[in-house]
């Protein structure tokens, strides 16, 4: 290769770089040096990421050209320009906004609490339209399983080998050991297209994977599982089983040397679409949504107007609410921008007690489930057309559940001579699960009706599973950045 052959390869490598993704990380400190959570890191109106739990945020920037820009922001805090060809790793400041009540403008009417929820309420329809749109998301999950308790008891058997009773005995008290008081957590990670037309949705997915240590896993799949190794090992090859459950009967033909069709086709792409929409569809229609009582029925709460606060250099009311009637399940704080009446922030918490579904039919069938210590957080931000919608929710909850029932296995006769052979044990287990979901939309964009109608959502997708966490993973995507517990997971 010559001199100038090589020069001109070295030019084109360099040039190919710089049309490559720019991936930049770091941290959103304010002046006193703790983490802005939360906060939005922007390129242009559509085009975003926000920061972690620890301020920490990563997003990929292409084609860097000298008149963009990217802009931090949070409410409470003066917005930071910086220009992208200044843009490195490392960590910025945010100077905290002070308002001084005689400095701010709002209208020469003063409002009460309860009157500008009104106003939200009044304008809602207009400030949250509903659009045609593609909208690309990531969704992260982390669930922490504890077993409270947990019993095996084999209670009746008939098999041919009566030395297998011993067997099974010792094998099921080795299960309750290991799961006894036991930990664990995991985290599922998902980055895809959101499609969405008048109420439906369509969801394409791209990347999915889980952090998940399966030696540690106490989840109810892999407490099922283990059960079921146990029981398999002692049941005929090749029969079929007649399965119940108490009085209810789960299936007349099981086999365990037939494989699980629902183990081959993997994670549904409804399920995932479910947790999508139901996160950003229950904020960005609050005022239709009685659930959320504290827009809906004002009887049933205490507001404060507790001050004002800035966010995108407008003037944003900070509203405080909690139960003034037992029938209150929420409390906490509305972000209102002064202008146009839009809800711009929401953080609301369960009060302890209160739960959001229960189930309990412990004596009948043996079942008592729980959801509570609901917990949200969510930002809405406004497009260039003046439109707001979800583009930050983190939302957690607990769910507790206890059963406690027996499970038979009578084996199906392929002979009227052929003795009578069944297991029956008895299962008790108590679990604790606290989930935290956070889902962020990194860019909207509209699309046509026809388009719409064009997209195919697949019945599957593929999800990957690694037992400690990689850098790489990630790379030359806009996704939550990772927080301690992912990077430093075993």
């Amino acid at each position: 290769m010559n001199k100038t052959t090589y020069f001109f390869a070295i030019l084109f490598l360099f040039l190919a770089s710089l049309a490559e993704a720019q991936t930049v990380s770091g941290n959103i400190v304010g002046t006193d040096g703790e983490p802005v959570p939360y906060a939005s890191v922007m390129i242009g109106p559509a085009y975003s990421v926000v920061s972690n739990e620890e301020g920490a945020f990563i997003i990929s920037v292409p084609e860097i050209l000298q008149d963009d820009k990217i802009t931090f922001s949070s409410i409470g805090y003066e917005n930071l320009t910086v220009p992208l060809t200044l843009f490195k790793s490392g960590t910025f400041t945010l100077k905290t906004k002070v308002n001084e009540l005689a400095d701010v403008y709002i209208t020469n009417k003063k409002y009460t609490a309860i009157e500008i929820l009104t106003l939200v309420m009044e304008n809602a329809k207009n400030n949250y339209k509903q659009e045609t749109e593609k909208q690309t998301f990531f969704l992260r999950t982390s669930s922490d399983y504890k077993m409270i308790d947990t019993k095996f008891e084999l209670l009746k058997a008939t098999l041919e080998k009566k030395s297998a009773l011993k067997e099974i005995n010792k094998e099921i008290e080795e299960v309750n050991k290991k799961l006894k008081n036991r930990s664990s957590n995991d985290f599922t990670e998902s980055y895809g297209f959101l499609y969405k037309q008048n109420g439906l949705s369509k969801l394409v997915p791209e990347k999915s994977i889980r952090l998940i240590n399966e030696e540690r896993d106490i989840s109810g799949d892999q407490v099922n599982q283990k059960l079921i190794d146990v029981v398999k090992k002692h049941l005929e090859p090749g029969a079929t089983y007649r399965v119940k459950t108490g009085l209810l009967p789960i299936t007349d033909s099981l086999s365990f040397d037939k494989p699980k069709k629902i183990k081959e086709e993997g994670p549904r792409t409804a399920s995932l679409r479910g947790e999508v929409t139901s996160l950003s569809n229950t904020l960005n229609k609050f005022y239709d949504n009685d659930d959320i009582d504290f827009f809906t029925d004002f009887k049933r709460y205490e507001y404060t107007l507790e001050g004002y606060s800035t966010f995108n250099n407008e003037t944003i009311y900070v509203i405080d609410f909690k139960p003034k009637k037992n029938s209150a399940a929420y409390f906490g704080k509305i972000y209102v921008n002064a202008q146009d009446f839009a809800v711009v922030k929401l953080d609301y918490t369960m009060v302890e007690g209160k739960t959001e579904h229960n189930i309990n039919v412990k004596f009948l069938l043996g079942i008592k489930m729980r959801q509570d210590r609901v917990n949200v957080s969510a930002t809405f931000l406004k497009n260039t057309e003046g439109f707001y919608a979800v583009n930050f929710v983190k939302k957690q909850e607990g769910m507790y559940i206890y059963m406690n029932r027996s499970l038979k296995f009578t084996k199906n006769k392929t002979d009227k001579k052929e003795e009578d052979r069944m297991l029956k044990i008895d299962l008790m287990l108590e679990l604790d699960n606290f989930v935290t979901k956070e889902l962020f939309i990194t860019e909207r964009e509209p699309i046509t009706d026809s388009a719409f109608l064009e997209i195919k959502e697949q019945p599957g997708y593929k999800i990957t599973n690694y037992s400690s966490y990689g850098a790489d993973i990630w790379k030359n995507y806009n996704v939550l950045a990772p927080v301690d517990a992912i990077k430093n997971y075993k």
